[in-house]
């Protein structure tokens, strides 16, 4: 297969090609659906729900190096390359617009005369979010410029994709994911700029209305279940509901605002395989 590209949290990139490191299998499963259920009676059981797992993702590679020194400072790069204290992020060149949040778990590397000629390593790596996440969120360009958008993402056709709107009262948004957006689980980043007296905000898809009961003269964001004015916490003025986005298009009204105003959602959107 192709190269596969390691992103570090603190954005340093590994191209695993450059360092002499070939990937030979990366092929994330399907969703790790853990199925629950409860015997009722005698005969058979009854099916009480599912959730996702953990994604185990099975990881093997070929490391070269020139000669049996140079195996020293390739197993010392590679260590460093999937050190695991903190997660980083896992690309398949194929596909640049999805990656994988995760961690490695142990890798072996042993230390052989003839390993310049190349040795298989093998090992796990664990997404615990269950899903791969576009590499863009939604503000960034839906247009051929960014390659945080791509085939097979559920994107529509010769159809515009706004996620901010400017004096619009109702509008609809997106989620083109294998999955709800659930607020308390991956929530939406809803940005209101402008005056409002009483800011309601509702998604009449999923029938959520989040009102903000105290004067707007600047900047109000909604993420989860935290409501901020001017960037400070205002969770005492909310009325504490919280707004999901559904699979599929979402109508949204907006109200109890004056004058000129700015409202953007930001988000990923994430993918079963």
């Amino acid at each position: 297969m192709g190269t596969v590209i390691v992103q570090r949290s603190d954005g340093i990139t590994y191209d695993l090609n450059k360092l002499g490191m070939r990937v030979i299998q990366f092929e994330p499963p399907s969703a790790n659906y853990q199925h629950t259920s409860e015997a009722i009676g005698t005969y058979g059981v009854v099916d009480t729900g599912t959730t996702v797992g953990a994604l185990q993702i099975p990881f093997k590679l070929d490391v070269f190096a020139e000669d049996r020194y140079d195996v020293i400072l390739q197993r010392r790069a590679f260590f460093e390359v999937f050190s695991s204290m903190d997660p980083f992020y896992i690309y398949d060149c194929r596909q640049l617009a999805l990656r994988w949040k995760v961690k490695a778990e142990q890798q072996p590397f042993g230390f052989y005369d003839n390993f310049y000629m190349g040795g298989d390593i093998s090992f796990n790596l664990i997404c615990n979010d269950g899903y791969a996440e576009t590499a863009a969120t939604s503000l960034n360009a839906f247009d051929g410029s960014n390659t945080g958008w791509g085939f097979g993402m559920g994107l529509p056709d010769n159809v515009a994709l706004p996620y901010s709107w400017h004096n619009q009262a109702t509008f609809k948004v997106l989620n083109p994911s294998s999955i709800p957006l659930l607020a308390e689980e991956r929530p939406v980043h809803i940005t209101f700029k402008g005056k409002a007296s009483k800011l309601t905000i509702e998604n009449t898809t999923t029938s959520q209305t989040f009102v903000y009961n105290a004067a707007i003269d600047d900047t109000f964001e909604l993420f989860g279940a935290w409501p901020l004015l001017n960037n400070t916490p205002d969770f005492a003025n909310g009325n504490h509901a919280m707004i999901d986005l559904a699979k599929g298009w979402n109508t949204f009204k907006l109200s109890g605002y004056q004058g000129d105003c700015d409202v953007s959602i930001d988000t990923r959107f994430y993918y079963n395989g």
